[in-house]
């Protein structure tokens, strides 16, 4: 069979055996789920046991490239990693299984040039390995000289040198010892991030995977993709904050849109500007690189010029993480903020969640809350010099740092208050995973909402990404935007009734037809900023998906693969016990934040309505309502994942 867009093939590794086979993509299903996040949820379900431990050996970990990665598709750059994560996302034990997208320099298209599709990851190695993929000749190959030797940044460089022009997945000392929030770095600059991938790989004793292809891609109809490329090609260069963009990354929204919304509330936001804002960014820039086909770049590498860690060189994503770890550790000198920053992605673990562990456990100190009785002896203060030492002990899962390694719950339990109520100064907490953005001085959109409530995976914020992630947006945007994304107009009529209780837009029913492009975006491989800059509508993925793989969807179509794929990633977590009650917003949100700005509450969308706990409830009525799930038990009805085509797909009696 010839395929087109799709490299046509699915690549299973047995790290427990070492068997190594690759079997035929099944085109059937491929056009149900699209790819990459869709059908990875099919290759994990096919392969999982409901309950197994994330750390079993019978844990698999899908790696999916979607059908537009290895084209030139602008920003056709996302990977997929999905598996049950190591971070406990409650109380009671259960895990979500979910997936981590990541943005590629080179990885997402050396696999496909390889020839695969995706990874199928099981069992459990008896001694430390990387798996090398290098177009037919895949290799599991001896860890002895990596594990435990070298970090994420050291790992990537050796195997690079070894295998010139390669993507690379790796894991750091934070990865090898099991810590629940450790990641999976891909590229250096880019990651599997938060609740623990990463540890899921140590787990396997698996440090790294390196892919390196010369196959290339088919493109089904060539002169139909080439006019629906210059489209989007000419809409990202007429993008007017193109040029900060490119020169800045995300942080040329650090004043319309982070300075506000990434806010944790203790200094004064005239005060975070002077500390962290564009003058300080300057001083420590090193460079912007793109993923591959991106027209945009927000991979940032810095480099500190002066001072006690002159020299010091480490990048990542954003600015805005150093920015926020300054904050919440009241760190003044963003040098020392980069420079934890740094450890940080060296070992491996998740920066936000480790910085936020560490600010609550030293300010439970500060306040009398704990005694060196809680953390093992050692004296906690609010200075660097805690700070690394804490770091070091996380990374390394040792003494008080192996508790906090555990994660949110753990940590609660040992120090006998629960942080999901006490962390007053923190994010919120959702499934165990501590939220990116604050609610309370950001307000409740789709961005808040998905990730605070509805998302199995919990604080993760790019499944609500859309024109709403901005501040106050006029309505009018607002509902473009959704129409852009595949809303219908019987749905836009729902969403866009103005009322007393949700103001002038359901952020609930909103949320569901976000979250479904979001599915749609990352089944093909497309960063989905590129959709919050009005850059990639629901039309384009239908041409573009049509146009490279020979397999014509509509529009319509489009849309329901992406509803489809988000329905069967509820349905894995239904079957691991997830129910409405585990839908259940930060419950700080609904405690006032105390700035020194001023008082800030969660309000709706446009600031004008304070929300209560019985507003958020309604608002979860109505997505499960505009979803079509049971609203009581928060699960898809089996006649509506029937409607929804997964019948076919999925045991609906599991």
């Amino acid at each position: 069979m010839e395929y087109f867009a799709y490299a046509g093939n699915i690549l299973k590794i047995n790290l427990s055996n070492g068997e190594i086979h690759k079997e035929p993509l099944d085109l059937n299903v491929a056009q149900k789920l699209l790819g990459g996040w869709g059908l990875n949820y099919k290759f994990f379900y096919d392969a999982f046991r409901p309950g197994t431990d994330p750390f079993s050996p019978d844990n698999p970990i899908v790696i999916g490239a979607g059908p537009l990665i290895g084209t030139f598709v602008p920003g056709a750059c996302k990977i997929m990693g999905t598996t049950k994560f190591a971070i406990p996302a409650s109380d009671d034990g259960r895990h979500y299984i979910t997936s981590a997208s990541s943005g590629s320099r080179r990885f997402g298209l050396m696999l496909k040039n390889a020839g695969y599709d995706h990874l199928i990851i099981t069992g459990q190695s008896q001694k430390p390995v990387y798996l090398k993929i290098m177009d037919d000749n895949i290799e599991l190959c001896d860890a002895k000289d990596l594990w435990g030797k070298t970090d994420v940044y050291q790992t990537t460089q050796e195997l690079i040198k070894k295998y010139k022009n390669s993507g690379i997945v790796a894991i750091g000392p934070a990865g090898e010892n099991l810590v629940r929030f450790a990641m999976a770095f891909i590229d250096e600059r880019n990651h599997f991030g938060r609740g623990g991938f990463g540890a899921v790989m140590g787990s396997k004793r698996l440090k790294a995977i390196v892919a390196m292809g010369t196959k290339g891609i088919k493109i089904a109809d060539q002169q139909r993709f080439t006019e629906v490329i210059d489209v989007l090609r000419k809409r990202t260069m007429d993008l007017p904050i193109l040029k900060a963009y490119r020169d800045m990354g995300v942080h040329a929204l650090w004043r319309s849109v982070f300075l506000q919304n990434m806010n944790p509330g203790m200094w004064p936001k005239s005060e975070w500007d002077r500390l962290y804002g564009q003058k300080k960014w300057n001083e420590v820039k090193r460079d912007v690189k793109a993923c591959s086909t991106c027209l945009m770049g927000c991979k940032v590498g810095y480099e500190v010029k002066d001072g006690k860690f002159a020299g010091l060189k480490t990048g990542t994503t954003h600015y805005l993480i150093a920015a926020v770890i300054g904050q919440k550790l009241d760190i003044r000198d963003h040098r020392y903020s980069l420079k934890l920053l740094d450890i940080m992605n060296r070992t491996g673990m998740c920066a936000l969640t480790t910085s936020s562990i560490i600010d609550w456990v030293t300010r439970l100190s500060e306040n009398g809350d704990i005694t060196t009785k809680e953390t093992n002896g050692l004296a906690l203060k609010r200075d660097f010099k805690t700070y690394l030492e804490l770091v070091n002990l996380i990374s390394k899962s040792k003494g008080f740092g192996r508790i906090l390694a555990e994660g949110w719950f753990e940590t609660s339990k040992h120090l006998g208050c629960d942080a999901r109520s006490y962390y007053i100064t923190g994010f919120g907490i959702a499934k165990g995973t501590d939220c990116i953005y604050p609610g309370r001085s950001a307000k409740l959109d789709p961005m808040r909402f998905t990730m605070g409530i509805t998302n199995p995976r919990g604080g993760y914020s790019a499944q609500g990404i859309s024109a709403t992630s901005a501040p106050l947006q006029p309505v009018k945007r607002v509902e473009a935007n959704a129409r852009e994304l595949g809303t219908s107009q019987e749905a836009l009529k729902r969403i866009f009734k103005p009322t007393a209780e949700f103001g002038a837009f359901n952020c609930a029913r909103l949320t569901k037809h976000i979250e479904d492009f979001y599915s749609i975006a990352c089944s093909l491989g497309l960063c989905t900023t590129y959709a919050a800059r009005g850059l990639i509508n629901i039309r384009d993925c239908a041409e573009l998906y049509s146009s490279t793989t020979g397999l014509q969807a509509s529009p319509e179509e489009i849309k329901s693969c992406g509803e489809r794929s988000y329905n069967f990633y509820k349905y894995l977590n239904v079957i691991e016990g997830f129910t409405r009650k585990d839908d259940a917003f930060p419950e700080i949100w609904m405690k006032p934040m105390v700035t020194p700005d001023g008082v800030e509450v969660l309000t709706d969308y446009y600031r004008i309505k304070d929300l209560s706990k019985e507003d958020m409830n309604s608002l979860l009525d109505e997505y499960y309502d505009e979803r079509g799930w049971d609203i009581k038990t928060g699960r898809p009805t089996a006649l509506g994942l029937k409607e929804l085509g997964l019948s076919g797909l999925i045991n609906l009696n599991d």
